[in-house]
């Protein structure tokens, strides 16, 4: 606890001192600390970039490296200090590509008011619409089955649309009552039914923030606990390594993590037929319900790469030859090698109980970007911007009709 104490009255000292601890682990571990370029090249790999323009070549830049490793990454990250986990029920799912999954919360009719509900329904509203989830409803348990089964529920579909709410007949509320059996639902709770499809995966399901907003609801409540002294850490892995752009069993494949990372070696028969169903050697380290850091062990194969690129990410010729220095070291012998990019100032903020990441980091920035102190970024004058061979275009929704 006295070390605790200290870290939180000294949040952004104990981060230098965290920083200093690691570097000389490693160093004892001989692992040898090689500094890579500050400015890179652009390579298109989803995440948006800052570039650098040049006074020497108008129109070439330089980028801020989001892809060290090239010289040298929903995400799930449930809270387990407490309960509320999250069931699947295969047996009530109505396509081959979708999963049917349930949250029961205790006395949740009891506990969770409307103004709690109100922004978790906003939240399931919003998850609908970028393919989180097909559809997300919440019933309350009672003495004659469940409340809120109109025919768009995939409890009612389920249930076929021949009953009528509580009052479809004996079949229907025994198959009910079997459910909540299952679930151990009683009532007086709450429950959560979602429906989402197998191809989208979005960093967190739509019922694990569902589980966050509730079990915070529940916490500050002093309904349950949630220990601040108490470290849970997990490792997630097993993730798959495509994704569908769109909710359709034929939609394009993209990369979950990013498109240099490795299948599973059991997996990777099915690259060649399926790779719809491989997954990928990326991991995440989870601590508290927050993300410290993810990675993963990459392609070492120039022919495996240019396979991903071509056949199955089905990149265009100009994109596939923005990768071409990195598939030509694969070519020269590259070993098998991965790694792990740590938020530190993410586990600091953990360890002393800070509110904000801002509150561990020496010059953080605001909400979007800026820098208050030194008061970046600044508007660049015509000047500079000649000297570069920029000009500012005006945005289409400045210009007048």
């Amino acid at each position: 606890m006295a070390i605790r104490k200290y870290m939180e009255d000294n949040a952004n000292h104990s981060n230098s001192l965290i920083n200093i601890a690691i570097k000389h682990g490693f160093y004892f571990l001989g692992f040898v600390d090689i500094e890579t370029p500050t400015l890179f090249k652009s390579t298109p790999e989803g995440a948006r970039e800052f570039l650098v323009p040049t006074r020497v070549s108008p129109g070439v830049c330089y980028a801020l490296p989001q892809s060290p490793q090239q010289v040298q990454y929903g995400s799930d990250k449930p809270d387990t200090r407490f309960g509320l986990e999250i069931v699947q029920l295969p047996h009530i799912a109505q396509e081959s590509h979708t999963v049917a999954e349930a949250l029961v919360v205790p006395d949740g009719a009891k506990h969770i008011a409307a103004k709690d509900m109100a922004p978790i329904m906003e939240m399931i509203r919003a998850s609908q619409s970028n393919y989180e989830s097909r559809l997300t409803t919440a019933h309350k348990v009672g003495n004659q089955g469940v409340s809120g089964l109109s025919k768009a529920t995939l409890l009612r579909r389920w249930l076929g649309t021949s009953g009528t709410g509580l009052n479809g007949g004996k079949a229907e509320a025994q198959r009910v009552e079997e459910l909540l059996g299952r679930l151990g639902a009683k009532r007086g709770d709450l429950l959560f039914i979602s429906e989402r499809s197998t191809h989208v995966t979005p960093a967190t399901t739509t019922l694990g923030r569902v589980r966050s907003m509730i079990g915070k609801s529940l916490h500050d409540k002093r309904v349950i606990e949630i220990p601040d002294d108490r470290y849970e850490f997990l490792w997630i892995e097993d993730f798959p390594l495509f994704t569908r752009l769109v909710d359709s069993e034929d939609g394009q494949l993209s990369a979950t993590h990013h498109p240099f990372t490795a299948p599973a070696e059991k997996d990777l028969e099915s690259l060649y037929s399926d790779p719809g169903k491989v997954h990928g050697q990326h991991y995440d380290l989870v601590l508290n319900g927050m993300e410290l850091g993810g990675g993963s062990i990459r392609i070492h194969n120039a022919e495996l790469q240019g396979h991903v690129f071509d056949k199955i990410l089905k990149l265009n010729p100009e994109v596939q030859a923005s990768f071409s220095h990195l598939v030509t070291a694969l070519g020269h012998g590259c070993p098998p090698h991965g790694g792990i990019a740590l938020g530190l100032d993410r586990l600091v903020a953990v360890l002393t109980g800070s509110q904000s990441l801002r509150d561990v980091i020496a010059f953080p920035k605001s909400k979007n970007g800026r820098d208050i102190f030194m008061k970046s970024p600044a508007v660049a004058t015509r000047s500079q911007l000649a000297e570069y061979g920029l000009c500012v275009a005006e945005k289409e929704s400045d210009k007048e009709p």
